[in-house]
């Protein structure tokens, strides 16, 4: 969902994105009056990462610039990969298709939706075994409420394509009468205590075994960054990619090309070659250290010829895939605040959905940022509200049963055609290049957080699974520390939850967390079937028995009211008689903690009221009434614009327990 909160299902149309694979040089020389010489000096190509380009850099300088080239040769070669994929051979497709085209088949989609749903819960009902009477009735509750709600979604995402102005008119005024700037109710003290708690060292200070801190400042950054994936421009991706499929298909060869390629023209020209990067031992599974260490290589394949000319070209098709509009507004975000950014993986799709990375190149960490579902991709909101089950053990050790269309962005089953790479190969490479580097600094170690909302945390949290499983993917220098996820749906079984919360119970002196931060009555949070949740084991038989990885943290919804924690996240210390050893025992403290005092996050929430253009109901103590509404309510707090606001209501305390 996007980053509005009244509105969150409106989503500004794409822009056009600037052409494809634009040439970098974009610095004319001017041309002397008092010499002839001046006219003829080369044109000096635009540096992709600083456009004033310094002759002279310091090192700290120059090492991030390498580590940016480094990242756009991964993601360059993931788009070569996906560029023959079905997936984006469908999507092409899709944007020639006419509105007509378009509604016939996304109706198609949905009919096979509700056959597939009812058929399912009938088939539990009758086949399933010994069904309690009690839990008939929500199979079928269940199946009306998800068939009723994609009903909705499909007409707005119908709408959202309608080929007349009347849509972008009514979506710009929606989106400046509604739409408050969350970017504008952060400001930069917030940010540099956020960056300063993440710099802290894994274990410190030292804390009771049975206290845990969901850090205040650090979670409402990453919400911002949650809220800022969503500018990223996927169309201008896919444009690039299907001129990357037609390249292959005509069997273009660098010899061969012509001189006014985009991607050939004046490759000699670019000053900048490619950075090379040791990395460690091969991660635990096959094929990873043959498909990263070499970034670059599959754009190479393509372009052939002189091996410089090739390198040049993967480099720019690396910047370029990064050079629309929603990239530069993330960048322009980042740069007011010191912060690092760059793309790293497009998730195995042709959707919205992709991962970045966040950074500060003179501190010690890292943040991992997945994006969330499409506001007006169908196909997306169908993936979040089905519950059907694939096998997950065969990457991540001792899991039962995941969602399917989850694993299958970061865990795809077959790699043949995205050149034997998973995108978690593509992520945990980046990763050690990025942690590598930051290791220079000084640190020990570089803390590695994630986040991101709604379908973007259930990609995130399987990937923070295989990340704490002990296979060390991440390399030597980086240390995965808490997750802070958005409206996080339901991913797994109850014997997945097991494995997750024994990884997680490894290491007693240094805890980590994956915070699953809901608000209200999310629908996708909370409104799912999460059977596997209870503290008693549920019937495996049940439709529902499925649950959420990590500990929740229920977000007020008024002031001076307490955040409630729940969930089935293993905790540390002696667990009590008959109490399952899936979940956080009621006498866990989890405290909530900011550098700020109470009233000074109330100043800064009433500064980023102001800032943001947020209405204020009733002082705090109140909340918007369309959030009462029965369905309505469900959808708009699933937005990361009403997160951000009841993150804001947040204060300085301990969590209560729902079972207190």
């Amino acid at each position: 969902m996007g980053h509005w909160r009244c509105i969150p299902l409106i989503y500004p149309l794409s822009r056009p994105p600037p052409g494809l694979l634009h040439s970098l040089l974009t610095t004319m020389p001017t041309e002397s009056a008092t010499t002839a010489k001046s006219a003829m000096q080369p044109i000096i190509p635009r540096d992709p990462l600083h456009h004033h380009h310094h002759i002279e850099e310091d090192n700290l300088t120059k090492r991030n610039r390498a580590v940016h080239e480094q990242l756009q040769l991964l993601r360059a070669d993931e788009a070569v990969a996906l560029a023959d994929t079905d997936g984006v051979k469908k999507k092409q497709k899709k944007k020639q298709e006419t509105f007509w085209v378009y509604t016939t088949k996304e109706i198609s989609r949905y009919v096979r939706y509700l056959f597939k749903t009812w058929s399912k819960s009938l088939r539990r009902v009758v086949f399933g075994g010994t069904l309690h009477p009690a839990e008939i009735a929500p199979i079928f509750i269940f199946a009306s409420i998800s068939s009723f709600l994609l009903m909705l979604l499909l007409a707005y995402c119908i709408y959202a394509r309608i080929p007349s102005p009347l849509f972008k008119r009514w979506a710009k005024k929606q989106e400046e009468k509604h739409a408050p700037s969350m970017f504008e109710a952060i400001n930069t003290v917030q940010v540099n205590a956020a960056k300063r708690a993440m710099k802290v060292k894994m274990g410190e200070p030292k804390l009771n075994q049975n206290t845990r801190i969901f850090n205040l400042d650090i979670a409402k950054l990453c919400c911002q960054l949650s809220a800022l994936m969503y500018s990223h421009d996927n169309n201008h991706s896919l444009k690039i990619m299907g001129d990357i499929s037609c390249r292959k298909h005509h069997h273009a060869k660098a010899g061969q090309l012509n001189t006014d390629d985009p991607l050939r023209a004046n490759l000699n020209s670019l000053g900048f070659g490619v950075s090379t990067v040791e990395h460690d031992e091969a991660t635990g599974y096959e094929g990873f250290a043959a498909t990263v260490e070499d970034p670059g290589a599959l754009v190479a394949e393509v372009f052939g010829g002189d091996p410089h000319d090739a390198a040049c070209a993967a480099q720019k098709l690396g910047y370029d895939l990064g050079s629309n509009e929603g990239d530069s507004e993330i960048a322009r975000f980042c740069t007011t605040f010191g912060i690092e950014y760059e793309p790293v993986s497009e998730l195995n799709s042709s959707s919205a959905a992709y991962c970045s990375m966040f950074w500060d190149k003179s501190a010690n960490w890292i943040i991992l940022a997945f994006k969330g579902t499409g506001p007006t991709d169908f196909a997306e909101w169908m993936t979040d509200l089905d519950y059907t089950m694939t096998h997950g053990g065969s990457w991540l050790k001792g899991f039962g049963r995941v969602h399917g269309g989850f694993a299958d962005r970061i865990f795809p089953r077959d790699v043949k055609e995205l050149g034997g790479r998973r995108p978690y190969d593509t992520i945990a490479s980046a990763i050690k290049i990025v942690a590598e580097d930051l290791a220079k600094n000084g640190p020990e170690k570089v803390n590695v957080f994630f986040t991101g909302h709604s379908l973007g945390t259930a990609i995130a949290s399987l990937t923070y699974a295989r990340a704490v499983s002990g296979k060390n993917d991440f390399g030597k220098k980086a240390v995965v520390r808490d997750a802070y996820l958005f409206a996080t749906p339901i991913i797994c079984d109850v014997p997945s939850v097991h494995a997750f919360n024994f990884s997680m119970f490894k290491d007693l002196d240094k805890p980590r967390t994956m915070w699953r931060i809901s608000n209200r009555n999310d629908l996708v949070a909370t409104g799912l079937p999460e059977e596997g949740d209870r503290a008693i084991p549920a019937n495996p038989n049940s439709l529902f028995c499925f649950a959420h990885l990590g500990t929740e943290i229920r977000l007020p919804d008024k002031l001076k009211t307490h955040c409630f924690a729940s969930g089935n996240h293993i905790t540390q210390g002696k667990l009590p008689p008959h109490s399952p050893s899936t979940s956080f025992i009621s006498w866990t403290c989890v405290k909530i903690q900011s550098e700020f005092d109470n009233d000074t996050l109330s100043a800064h929430r009433q500064e980023g009221l102001i800032a943001g253009q947020f209405q204020d109901y009733a002082g705090g103590k109140g909340s918007d009434p369309w959030l009462d509404i029965p369905v309505v309510g469900s959808l708009l707090s699933h937005g990361v614009g009403s997160y951000w606001e009841s993150l804001s209501k947040v204060e300085n305390g301990s969590c209560k327990w729902v079972d207190d």
